[in-house]
């Protein structure tokens, strides 16, 4: 057996000894634990950390070194609540609903009705799979564009759990014709626009100020089949809670030039990102290099 199959039963091996560990933990030791395990590889992992601490000086070069190192420290954190998080969305819905104040709802309807279908946009912020999992759960199920795992055992562990209440997931290889078949049918899209696009013909649009490449699809999907472009963000409250927060829809501008149309609908979706992320900064995933790829001299 190679050593990449080794390490891919190792990581399974913990998560699964994760789960089975904290299944009958109540929301505020859930939470202490996740915490706990964040800080932990804040100190552990230190690639990750430097990222994090440049991401944030860039972003908010007013804040003191205190203030950033703090917030990476919280950002690290956040991810080790939401990883424990994660292993118990396979539970009764009524039991995370009971966590979750929901904000916007109606938006979600409108954008259902409206026989278009609809993009749901957000980012690597909060608890995004509780958004997803649960809006199926209420009965408004979701396609959902992944990138998998590079372990498949703990991609086929998470695609199970993101399926559970209805949802499906949709890999990102074969993710642009998918998403056409979809909306054609008046579904609902999930995409994550917060990441890196390295790709040729990314999209350069403002992000804290700098240039950050975006995947282009949202922008041109939107501008040629006209589905409802809506913004949903999870801001995380103690105990495990959530605010979710449904915004109002993204305008598609509908002008003679297609391609800016496009561009402009990119823009003010990372612009909803970038509130959010303000509003709450350590919710964001800023361990990830976000303008690693630089628009042409």
């Amino acid at each position: 057996m190679s050593f990449e199959r080794l390490r891919w039963r190792g990581e399974y091996a913990a998560v699964r000894f994760l789960e089975g560990m904290t299944a009958d933990f109540g929301p505020r030791r859930r939470e202490a634990l996740g915490l706990a395990l964040g800080r932990i590889a804040y100190f552990a992992d230190s690639r990750h950390r430097r990222v994090a601490l440049e991401n944030l000086r860039e972003a908010f070069p007013d804040w003191t070194a205190d203030r950033v190192r703090r917030t990476a420290l919280g950002a690290f954190a956040h991810l080790g609540r939401l990883l424990l998080e994660i292993l118990e969305i396979h539970k009764e819905p009524s039991a995370l609903l009971r966590r979750t104040r929901i904000e916007g709802w109606e938006h979600l309807e409108a954008a259902a009705r409206s026989g278009k279908g609809y993009f749901l946009v957000s980012a690597h912020f909060g608890n995004w799979e509780r958004v997803a999992w649960l809006q199926a759960a209420l009965g408004f199920p979701l396609w959902m564009v992944t990138r998998p795992l590079d372990n498949p055992l703990l991609e086929a562990f998470l695609a199970a759990r993101r399926e559970a209440t209805g949802n499906r997931v949709v890999h990102k290889r074969r993710a642009v014709r998918e998403m056409v078949k979809g909306l054609k049918e008046g579904r609902g899209i999930a995409l994550v626009v917060d990441q890196n696009f390295g790709e040729a013909g990314g999209v350069f649009v403002p992000f804290f100020g700098r240039p950050a490449a975006t995947t282009p699809v949202l922008g041109s999907l939107a501008r040629r089949l006209g589905p409802v472009v809506l913004p949903v963000f999870a801001f995380p409250e103690p105990e495990g809670a959530y605010r979710v927060v449904y915004g109002p829809p993204v305008e598609v501008p509908r002008t003679s030039d297609p391609e800016a149309d496009a561009r402009e609908v990119t823009r003010e979706a990372t612009a909803r990102i970038e509130a959010a992320v303000r509003a709450c900064p350590t919710a964001w995933f800023w361990m990830h290099r976000r303008w690693r790829t630089r628009p042409p001299a």
